[in-house]
């Protein structure tokens, strides 16, 4: 549809040019109409849109937490559209919030059920040889059933208009005292 609007754009501004003949000031002066013509032309497919075949999106803000209230230090989060095959994504902060985009960062999800997965990627080998050297903490992990759309269980519903979400799940019931996946 877009490809539409550029070519209808392009025959407009082209046939408008062609006809003059800049022999005199006048005709100086009807390119600058034509100019101000196409430029109108141009804002107006652009305000307008030509068609876009992105489906609207409605923010979405929430927070992850486990089970017993701890929040999710890390991590990402999808919402995968059932009705319109899309996913949207985004971090889980260290307050355990989180924003997620579609298209754009943070411009939401479409309308309709949505399944949720909550992602952790670990780096065992790093943890092992820069442990000493790493000085923060990232929590504990969750369970990895939250990983996959078939177990994760999560679901939600977006509307239009701002759609506050809270996700509870399992702690990974194999990790260490620090919180490091047991082998």
């Amino acid at each position: 549809m877009m490809a539409k609007c550029k070519s209808l754009t392009s025959r407009i501004i082209s046939s408008r040019i062609l006809s003059l003949n800049f022999k005199s000031h006048r005709q100086l002066a009807q390119l600058r109409s034509i100019a101000a013509e196409c430029l109108v032309v141009a804002l107006l497919f652009y305000c307008v849109g030509c068609g876009s075949d992105r489906l609207p999106t409605h923010p979405v803000e929430g927070s992850v937490r486990f089970e017993d209230g701890s929040k999710v230090m890390f991590g990402d989060i999808e919402f995968y559209s059932v009705d319109h095959q899309l996913n949207a994504r985004g971090k889980i902060g260290r307050d355990g919030t989180f924003t997620v985009g579609t298209y754009a960062k943070n411009d939401g999800a479409v309308a309709g059920k949505h399944q949720v997965i909550v992602l952790q990627i670990t780096g065992d080998y790093l943890t092992e040889k820069l442990g000493d050297q790493i000085k923060h903490d990232h929590g504990e992990l969750i369970d990895s059933a939250f990983f996959d759309y078939r177990t994760s269980g999560l679901e939600c519903t977006i509307v239009p208009g701002r759609n506050p979400v809270k996700l509870t799940v399992r702690k990974n019931p194999r990790q260490t005292d620090d919180g490091l996946p047991e082998n």
